[in-house]
């Protein structure tokens, strides 16, 4: 399906899309902003539109041939978008597009995941995480077949229909959670609609998807395959309420037609919600009445105690530690704080295998949600959502150990550079970290990180050199994801350990590992906008 040269349009960016030409299209995207002076908030609209009908699944378990199931999760388009747009305002200017390029480069590549799954379909699963390639040498005259262009139409799983309307707000917005659980998601989807066509239930409703996105989490991932969700119920639906209001929710049909309807695929998990919902209501009487500040934060003493519970214990005790932070009168902030900085220990000082950081960075970002709601919102279940993401947390500790420590992967200690990092200036030191983050080399990285912190109080610039390093990474959204999480919840953390939280970020970005190695997109990006060094 050949595509004519010439003058950028819209229409143009949604075959090149269709047809998973994800060069083309971040080309054209990049066009139609510079040479028509298109905004990113239009740019970014007309792409959600181009995709949304192809981004769903039957399930979010596939059987395969052999008997096993195996997981298939699409959103990682809409997670790259509210990551990228997450990004725009930490990192400003021209630089700040980046992400956005970065997304855009994505989304051609995340349609029909199913059919990528089984060979049907180009994109990244098929060329990736499914290996097509190798299983079936030789399919087809195009030497990259499974890297695009497509050789069949992507295929709608849900068609769009129009909202349901009628009855009281209230009764909706029960209806509406109910058929989430229940998995009916033409119901799901078009009260959905009806509702966020009034601007006086807005808030509502975004408390409630976020509900029923943070409550929808497996138990265990240990020796589960794919019957898990690792989190992304929760990262939807953040999604969608960030680029809904980034967009406006007049602008926000195809975006809620790519969110609501996958938020009642199987599985559905409540098993830990309902384990927590008995503790809490049998020891928690009073939970609706906790503050999300007490001005009782965390002792020295707490965190310790919780970052043993968190990195060595086990589900009970990570749930009577937090209990009995709880019980003395800490806030749910001041709990989910500790959480998230405590999870860092695990980050700087165990975590070595590139491939182990995937699980435990989703819990990370659950827990950005989780704290991001309580920020946000008044809903009495809070308090269970701390828990949740302690637990989520301390499962992927877990799950990793049961892997053998691989001597292969082992990392040098970052204090064997410290001395190094210490005789850096100042004023050269975070070009000298972009070089050591884009190189892949964690120990250097992290010795100039503690360096940097131990030597000044500037914490900005830092931040921005690492994430702006991360983004020269393409095919993931995950990074721009975890990104978004780190940057948010260390301006917003208040323990005396949230330089932790910028320790952690660093170690991921330059040890985690990268879907592409090389920084194609970057270059596209770099052409069309002439970023400073």
């Amino acid at each position: 399906m050949g595509l004519v040269q010439g003058l950028a349009s819209v229409d143009r960016l949604r075959e090149e899309i269709r047809d998973v030409r994800y060069r083309e299209a971040t080309t054209t995207f990049c066009r139609l902003m510079t040479e028509q002076s298109r905004s990113m908030r239009d740019m970014i609209q007309a792409a959600i539109a181009s995709a949304a009908p192809f981004v769903q699944v039957p399930s979010h378990l596939m059987r395969l041939p052999n008997g096993e199931l195996r997981g298939v999760n699409y959103d990682h388009t809409i997670l790259g978008w509210r990551g990228a747009i997450s990004l725009m305002g930490e990192l400003g200017g021209t630089r700040g597009i980046l992400p956005n390029v970065q997304a855009m480069w994505y989304v051609p590549q995340g349609l029909n995941v199913w059919e990528q799954v089984v060979c049907e379909f180009p994109g990244h699963y098929a060329r990736d995480g499914e290996q097509c390639g190798r299983r079936f040498p030789g399919a087809d005259e195009h030497v990259n077949r499974f890297d695009g262009p497509a050789w069949n139409p992507p295929k709608i799983y849900f068609e769009d229909h129009a909202a349901i309307e009628g009855g009281s707000a209230d009764d909706r917005l029960a209806r509406m959670q109910w058929a989430i659980a229940e998995g009916d998601k033409a119901e799901a989807y078009g009260l959905f609609l009806g509702l966020a066509n009034d601007p006086a239930q807005r808030h509502r409703l975004k408390d409630a998807i976020l509900f029923a996105g943070i409550t929808d989490l497996q138990d265990t991932i240990i020796n589960r395959g794919g019957y898990q969700n690792i989190g992304h119920k929760a990262l939807r639906a953040r999604a969608l309420v960030d680029i809904a209001d980034y967009l406006g929710w007049e602008n926000a049909h195809d975006l809620i037609y790519t969110v609501v309807p996958d938020l009642g695929c199987s599985p559905r998990l409540y098993g830990l919600w309902t384990e927590i919902s008995t503790i809490c209501r049998m020891e928690l009487p009073d939970q609706a009445a906790i503050p999300k500040r007490s001005g009782k934060p965390l002792t020295e003493r707490e965190l310790d105690i919780l970052t043993d519970a968190l990195l060595w214990g086990g589900p009970f005790d990570v749930n009577a530690v937090v209990m009995g932070f709880f019980r003395r009168g800490a806030g749910l902030l001041d709990v989910g704080d500790a959480v998230i900085v405590c999870f860092q220990r695990y980050l700087i000082d165990v975590l070595e295998h590139p491939n182990a950081f995937l699980h435990p960075t989703h819990a990370l970002d659950y827990m950005n949600v989780v704290q991001s709601w309580i920020r946000d919102y008044g809903n009495p279940h809070q308090v269970k959502a701390v828990f949740m993401g302690a637990r989520f947390m301390n499962d992927t500790i877990r799950s990793n150990a049961n892997f053998p420590r691989d001597p292969a992967v082992a990392l040098e200690p970052r204090q064997a550079y410290r001395a190094w990092a210490d005789s850096v200036p100042l004023d050269r030191m975070l070009a000298l970290l972009k070089t050591h983050v884009l190189a892949q080399d964690a120990p250097r990285s992290c010795a100039l990180v503690d360096s940097w912190l131990d030597r000044t109080t500037e914490r900005h610039d830092l931040l921005d050199a690492i994430t702006y390093a991360a983004c020269h990474w393409q095919n993931d959204p995950h990074v721009m994801r975890n990104c978004a999480s780190s940057l948010e919840e260390f301006r917003h953390n208040r323990t005396s350990r949230r330089d932790d939280i910028v320790r952690g970020f660093v170690k991921h970005q330059s040890r985690y590992v990268k879907r592409a190695p090389t920084h194609d997109c970057y270059q596209v990006y770099a052409e069309h906008f002439r970023p400073a060094a």
